[in-house]
């Protein structure tokens, strides 16, 4: 088992190199330069994101199949708010598995409505890319196989709406993609981060040396 560096090691110029101080407010732009890079977690978002459209027209009301009562506003009100807000408590729970397995404590859930983001951080935990990508996927993970199954066993016009609440859902996991990718665009080299959860601050590190 590797040894995880601890924040004073990390600041070790000689060991690892800072490439990224991450600010809290500038995640959203952050998010979207970094999808518009290939890695394979924002390559996992894209085929997804292109399969749920494709259910979500498929499953249209009176596309492949004609309701008496199709229920066009109560099913876009079901899978574009309704589902998708009740699953954001879900979402940011599951983030906190990993964590807490890893032993972090000191866990701390926000928002910043203005950018449209909800954060989960341990707070002066360090996390290499290992655990980093088990905080950030579970969520997409878990309720993508249990949606997916949802719309499997479901009558036609639960599928559409299942099929959008998985469309704004996919959308919910971009940041988390977004991150993950940065961290695996380093190659060989080892890489880690922290979160000054008090300073509202994001820190990356690479090791100075690839790993065999």
């Amino acid at each position: 088992m590797k040894h995880t560096p601890d924040i004073d090691q990390l600041d070790d110029t000689s060991l690892y190199e800072k490439v990224l101080t991450l600010p809290y407010d500038e995640i959203g732009p952050f998010v979207l330069r970094e999808m518009t890079r290939y890695t394979r977690p924002m390559l996992r978002i894209w085929i997804t994101f292109a399969a749920t459209i494709f259910l979500s027209v498929w499953f249209w009301p009176g596309v492949t199949y004609h309701p008496e009562e199709p229920r066009i506003a109560a099913g876009l009100a079901a899978g574009l708010i309704l589902i998708p807000l009740l699953l954001v408590p879900v979402h940011e729970g599951l983030h906190l598995i990993p964590f807490l397995l890893a032993g972090a404590r000191d866990i701390r859930i926000g928002a910043d409505l203005s950018q449209g983001i909800i954060w989960v951080t341990a707070h002066r935990f360090v996390a290499g890319k290992r655990l980093f990508s088990m905080v950030a996927s579970t969520p997409f993970i878990l309720i993508t196989v249990a949606l997916m199954t949802a719309i499997l066993f479901s009558p036609p016009w639960w599928k559409w709406v299942l099929s959008m609440a998985l469309l704004v859902h996919t959308t919910m996991c971009a940041g988390d993609a977004a991150l993950t990718g940065f961290m695996d665009s380093f190659g060989k080299r080892r890489v880690y981060t922290w979160d000054d959860a008090d300073r509202k601050e994001a820190y990356f590190y690479a090791s100075a040396e690839t790993t065999d």
